[in-house]
């Protein structure tokens, strides 16, 4: 018994296994080392079952300069549009850093052996907790829609040069505005608090304000933690639909 299959969809499935795995291994939540490698490869396998006959059909060229271009083309895409979700999600941990280096627990920065990148206390809080609102909110549901819906929208990964430029552009500015959302209500407290001691500093110079500070520092910081972070759950689901636009808008087609 022979297996016959068209050449049009062998490629074609080669072709998205190579954007989902390039996907896969820097979009949230799936480029988590805690999750195997073998999960990683099934979904990527998957989503290449069911996106191949699409992308076979818009393969004209079976030459091996047209598919070594093709293969880039899809390894591109597949990069950029994870980017665009872990550039955005890295909003969380940034807020978790920025309040870190205010507080001064960013003294107390140690290998994350997640990672293998040093992270802070409350940055690396934050992104544990941001990764499981993401999967409450099923944000790994809306991911892979949004790479099917790439797939479907440009099967040969065509970019826009000019609107990936402006998406690339509108990103740095919405991760830093994010970060710094996140972290206001924090901040606006501990700048208070820097002002009291200020006084405070004037008022009694013997006193030492640098060990007094970061004990009231401390104490603010986990007194208003939690009542900052009933709102991270509606900003971690608008970061990630703001990044599904910016990756879905760079795509021609």
């Amino acid at each position: 018994m022979e297996l016959q299959v068209e050449p049009t969809i062998l490629v074609g499935f080669c072709l998205v296994l190579v954007r989902a795995t390039a996907w896969t291994m820097i979009c949230p939540p799936f480029n988590a080392p805690s999750i195997p490698v073998r999960v990683r490869v099934a979904l990527s396998v998957a989503m290449s079952f069911l996106l191949a006959e699409r992308v076979g059909e818009q393969v004209g060229d079976l030459g091996t300069a047209a598919l070594v271009g093709a293969l880039f083309s899809q390894i591109l895409a597949g990069l950029l549009l994870g980017f665009f979700v872990f550039a955005l999600f890295s909003a969380v941990q940034m807020a978790g850093e920025v309040l870190d280096l205010q507080v001064g627990f960013s003294m107390g920065a140690v290998l994350d052996p997640l990672s293998g990148n040093n992270s802070t206390p409350l940055g690396r809080f934050h992104q544990l907790l941001g990764i499981a609102i993401l999967f409450a909110i099923n944000g790994h549901v809306i991911v892979a829609r949004a790479f099917i819906r790439s797939v479907e929208q440009a099967p040969l990964g065509d970019i826009n040069v000019d609107n990936a430029l402006a998406s690339l552009t509108g990103l740095l500015g919405t991760l830093l505005m994010a970060a710094i959302e996140i972290a206001l209500p924090l901040l606006t407290a501990l700048f208070c608090a820097e002002l009291a001691l200020g006084f405070l500093g004037k008022a009694a110079p013997q006193l030492n304000i640098l060990v007094i500070g970061f004990a009231l520092k401390s104490i603010i910081t986990f007194m208003l933690l939690g009542a900052t972070l009933v709102l991270l759950p509606e900003s971690v689901e608008s970061l990630l639909g703001r990044a599904v636009r910016l990756g879905l808008g760079i795509f021609a087609g």
